[in-house]
């Protein structure tokens, strides 16, 4: 099996290093060249285009910044996907970014599925991703030589547009928790307490998830934290899960009040920072206004 991953960011990179652990015959390609060399994965397999890229393909996969890049990368392709191919997005694009997608490659006769993954770029590395897949049973079972390799479960939500939706209601979870987060060790700290043993004693508390875990560094970083999930793709997710939502009644008062913390990150100059860095506009002394 022959494999396309279009999208070298953070999480592109690591799918492609993972498949190569695997063994699995894999292609590369980014927007800026530059990407693939710097996440380490050799020359030779990463191409020069995305139509190389996917030339050979049995999947294609696309992990791109937003929905308007996936649109644009697959249009750009769709002359070079051999007929047998899947193209598979596993970028956050929403269910209708996702179903006008669906339209324009299955209209050339192709087959197209969404699956959107929760997890860290240390998930993608080490094949530990949650995988919401959205599409048929037929195209579930051509994905899924591949998903094996990257996830720890697949989980099929339904048809195209439901895994999509889906994972705007898990990152809509995660973001007003990672803001409430940031809140509450700001009020620790505030209180006198170390921040440390704050972050450790909600690490070891009824709250304690992953990603309590994971972004531990993150939020102990005496300056701004390396990026993995910038504020500004925070705001993004939380403005696609707000399209999203079926009833204009339900006001969604919780993801509205995490939109307004990242603006004020946005506002205070921190939009390419890490989504942990909304801690600091809690902290004394901190960035932003109170």
């Amino acid at each position: 099996m022959k494999v396309a991953v279009l999208g070298l960011g953070a999480m592109g990179s690591q799918l492609v290093l993972r498949l190569l652990d695997r063994d699995v015959d894999v292609t590369g390609w980014n927007r800026d060249p530059a990407r693939g060399p710097r996440a380490g994965i050799p020359a030779e397999r990463l191409a020069r285009s995305a139509s190389d890229a996917v030339r050979d393909a049995d999947v294609v996969l696309t992990m791109l910044a937003d929905g308007r890049a996936v649109r644009s990368v697959v249009a750009g392709v769709l002359d070079a996907v051999p007929r047998k191919a899947l193209v598979l997005d596993l970028s956050t694009s929403g269910p209708e970014l996702s179903r006008e997608v669906a339209g324009a490659v299955t209209g050339r006769g192709l087959r197209f599925a969404e699956a959107p993954v929760s997890g860290s770029v240390g998930a993608a590395r080490g094949g530990t991703l949650t995988i919401m897949f959205g599409g048929g049973a037929d195209e579930l079972a051509a994905a899924e030589p591949v998903l094996r390799h990257l996830g720890r479960q697949t989980i099929h939500i339904g048809p195209i547009g439901t895994a999509a939706t889906l994972k705007l209601c898990v990152n809509a979870l995660l973001h007003t928790f990672n803001a409430t987060l940031g809140e509450v060790l700001g009020a620790a700290v505030g209180a006198g307490i170390d921040l440390r043993t704050a972050y450790d004693t909600i690490g070891s508390s009824a709250i304690a998830a992953p990603f309590v875990g994971y972004k531990r560094e993150a939020f102990l970083a005496a300056g701004l934290p390396p990026v993995a999930c910038a504020v500004d793709v925070v705001r993004k997710d939380l403005e696609l899960f707000l399209d999203a939502v079926p009833d204009p009644g339900l006001d969604a008062p919780t993801v509205r009040t995490a939109v307004g913390v990242v603006h004020r990150a946005q506002a205070a100059g921190l939009g390419q920072e890490d989504m942990a860095t909304l801690a600091h506009l809690y902290r004394p002394g901190g960035t932003g206004e109170r």
